[in-house]
């Protein structure tokens, strides 16, 4: 990590990549209004006064939040203090702040704390304080059976105003980044909310479905950075999504994948960005369209638009509507999906939308519709190659010329796996054809022609 200007003037905070220790710094930095390096002591007693008068006194976050699901009997969350006055209350909350800002020391070189690395721990944490640790008498939990966790003070007080920026999701979901511009974005925005007394309690917006909940936040952050700001990103986006009760803790860790990320921030300035939101609707499942009112009614369903870009599987399907035969999005917005998100190779692209046109240009000109029926309805890779071939045949005998793919185009571009890669041909050429047909298909009449049984099964497939 890069050493500013500053460090030998007595830094206290600069990111650790402790998603807990960061979380609080950028707390108290969109707090204070000051950049993290510039904070000082004075500016850590200010801020945690003025975050428990605020937020920390508030009965949803002292009981619910800070005592239920992060501090659990926490210096400052305990339940035995819960029918004490709000000042009494205050009063020991800033105890526990205090003691540990008189203990906080500038950055060093190195040091003990499994956080910061950069100073030496006075004394050693447990879960009532660090989240996720083991609490006192679990000295299985610990390193050589040594009860506590190896804080230095400065990440400890940091840790205590990680809440702030957690996300009530069913348990609690915390955003981090090494993008500083992404963090800053998120944890402006909170802060501005807490401020100005918007939120009652935890950040919460009805999500209870994880993954979707991910894709809300990064929507809103893109949303909120400017044009100019965006650009591609290899920065690692983590979201931990955990609970630290005393009856049982859980954490489970979700990459959010940096081409992803990218492919959003274009499609968000993308001209077809309404056709993308169609394509995550109809990712859904278990909804009934017909009587939807409100987005609250579907968006804890799953979502296996979303669900396949975190894990990585192809999103291709959603693009195509085989029961209107409408290529959503048209092929721009498709390609920037298979270069971005699926690193296809421009080349295999081309040659797929080559062949593709000029299937379409036969199924026009010889109005040939069986044809389009069984390219929509080959169940495995030799049935499709062998409609390919049938093909070839026909358009020879039409009088046809032009080669509809070379040898090495077949080798090398359309299935370059074989049967691993077919399906995904498929889908890709019926996506073109459809876009290069669909006037002429409505002009015939045709678009709402019943889905054949092969048809059917598919789409049962894909639902389930």
């Amino acid at each position: 990590m890069e050493r500013t200007d500053k460090m030998d003037d007595g830094v206290i905070y600069e990111f650790t990549g402790n998603p807990f220790v960061d979380a609080g710094i950028w707390a108290l930095s969109q707090w204070v209004g000051k950049k993290p390096e510039e904070l000082d002591k004075e500016d850590l007693r200010k801020a945690a006064e003025d975050i428990f008068d605020t937020v920390y006194s508030n009965d949803k976050w002292y009981r619910s939040i800070i005592h239920g699901m992060v501090f659990p009997n926490g210096k400052f969350s305990n339940p035995g203090d819960f029918k004490k006055t709000s000042q009494e209350r205050k009063s020991k909350a800033m105890d526990h702040f205090n003691g540990l800002i008189h203990e906080v020391t500038p950055l060093k070189d190195q040091g003990s704390c499994i956080a910061c690395g950069r100073r030496d721990i006075k004394r050693r944490f447990f879960k009532s304080e660090v989240p996720l640790t083991g609490s006192g008498k679990m000295l299985n939990y610990f390193s050589f059976a040594s009860g506590g966790a190896d804080y230095c003070s400065a990440c400890a007080l940091a840790i205590q105003f990680s809440p702030l920026l957690m996300y009530k999701c069913g348990d609690l979901l915390l955003f981090h980044s090494d993008s500083n511009s992404l963090m800053k974005v998120w944890s402006k925005n909170v802060i501005r909310k807490l401020k100005g007394k918007s939120l009652s309690g935890c950040f919460n917006e009805g999500y209870k479905n994880v993954k979707n909940a991910l894709f809300h936040i990064i929507g809103f952050i893109l949303e909120e950075r400017t044009i100019r700001e965006v650009s591609n990103y290899e920065s690692s986006i983590t979201f931990y999504h955990f609970k630290n009760f005393n009856q049982g803790a859980n954490l489970d860790i979700y990459y959010f994948p940096s081409n992803v990320y990218n492919f959003l921030s274009e499609i968000l300035r993308n001209e077809n960005y309404g056709d993308w939101l169609r394509i995550v609707k109809r990712g859904y499942k278990y909804v009934d369209w017909d009587n939807v009112k409100e987005e609250g009614e579907y968006k804890n369903n799953p979502n296996r638009v979303y669900n396949n870009l975190l894990d990585g599987k192809s999103i291709i399907r959603f693009f195509i509507d085989r029961k209107k035969k409408e290529a959503i999005g048209g092929w721009d917005l498709i390609t920037n999906y298979l270069e971005e998100v699926l690193n296809m190779d421009e080349k295999r692209i081309n040659a797929i939308k080559n062949v593709a046109d000029g299937l379409a240009d036969y199924i026009e000109t010889t109005d040939d519709m069986k044809t389009l029926t069984k390219l929509e309805t080959a169940s495995n890779y030799k049935n499709y190659r062998n409609i390919l071939r049938i093909i070839i045949k026909k358009r020879i005998e039409s009088g046809i010329e032009d080669t509809l793919f070379s040898f090495d185009d077949y080798v090398n571009y359309l299935f370059p796996e074989g049967n691993l890669t077919w399906r995904e041909t498929q889908d890709l050429i019926l996506f073109r054809i459809y876009e290069k047909l669909q006037p002429w298909i409505i002009e015939q009449g045709k678009q709402d022609e019943i889905l054949t049984a092969s048809e059917m099964e598919e789409e049962m497939q894909e639902e389930e």
